[in-house]
């Protein structure tokens, strides 16, 4: 879908989202873009960075955003998405996932001090759109983290595998928000260094502010990641701990059961034997059998087979 919106008087912004063949011929034909910076603003496993080209005017962000996937999601929880710029119109390339970003352009309202939207310049509408985008970052790290310590409570009582899963799945989410929160920051840096279009001074500072959030994801992310990793490997660690104990458990009670087999199959063999014209000898085989058992069952305790 491409859908043009004229912001004000100073840009148009096109939204583009999961766009056919024939979108695509007309954005290559009719807005002038390249092949080779579309390619690069719609591949889905471009790494965030800064592209020109200046002999066709263009400029490109690459951002990595999280996608709407739910927190213990196994699937990529971050994808790239294009902001473009070319003459007055500034373009967005997202698909599946990360379509919702739509909603957010069009939701004006940012933590930035931003001019009225009547005077903002194309990237005011980007730096804004990118202030929110990064602080959802926090947000989804601050309910990983919760969400981990509910778990961490549950195990403390019950021990499941399901919940061993959920935190590997959570655990895999705060990698793809560490690498992608990683790259944005580098392109940021970059981005102060070397802006896609000319910036003024407010514009810088919402560089910076937008750096400095991105920077507090990562390190959140990473102490996140970090607590999520140990209590993952304590449980796992609990859990086959527990299952040795209880293998050892049954084993020594599998020793002690074969007592009764060997004397019974002693006695049962066809010639002559002890106790056998004894009128109690049935009873006598029976505490041989106890008194073995018994023997056994101490050294194994001895051993401490039967700690648990």
């Amino acid at each position: 879908m491409l859908t043009p919106i004229e912001i004000n008087n100073n840009f148009e912004w096109v939204d583009v989202q999961d766009e056919t063949a024939a979108e695509h011929r007309r954005l290559i034909q009719s807005y002038k873009l390249t092949e080779e910076m579309y390619g690069y603003a719609t591949d889905p496993s471009e790494r965030a960075r800064i592209e020109f080209d200046k002999e066709a005017g263009i400029s490109l962000m690459i951002f990595n955003v999280i996608t709407d996937l739910p927190d213990d999601s196994p699937e990529a929880a971050t994808a790239p998405i294009g902001f473009l710029f070319k003459g007055k119109r500034v373009y967005t390339f997202t698909s599946g996932t990360t379509n919702y970003v739509h909603n957010l352009v069009i939701n004006s309202n940012s933590a930035l001090k931003l001019p009225p939207i009547e005077q903002q310049q194309p990237i005011d509408a980007i730096l804004g759109l990118m202030y929110k985008l990064t602080t959802t970052y926090l947000d989804k790290i601050n309910r990983i983290d919760r969400r981990r310590a509910e778990i961490q409570r549950s195990l403390k009582t019950n021990p499941e595998h399901s919940a061993i899963n959920e935190l590997m799945n959570l655990e895999t989410s705060l990698v793809y928000y560490l690498t992608a929160l990683k790259t944005n920051t580098d392109m940021l840096k970059d981005l102060q260094r070397t802006p896609v279009v000319p910036v003024n001074a407010d514009q810088k500072e919402h560089i910076t502010d937008i750096l400095v959030e991105s920077q507090q994801g990562l390190e959140m992310a990473q102490m996140a990641s970090d607590v999520v990793e140990r209590v993952s490997n304590a449980y796992s660690n609990l859990i086959d701990n527990s299952l040795n104990n209880t293998m050892k458990f049954l084993t020594a009670y599998s020793i002690i059961m074969t007592v009764p087999t060997i004397v019974s199959g002693f006695f049962g063999e066809n010639v002559a034997l002890p106790f056998e014209h004894n009128p109690y000898g049935w009873q006598i085989t029976i505490l041989i059998m106890i008194a073995l058992g018994a023997v056994v069952y101490l050294i194994l305790r001895h051993y401490r087979f039967f700690d648990r």
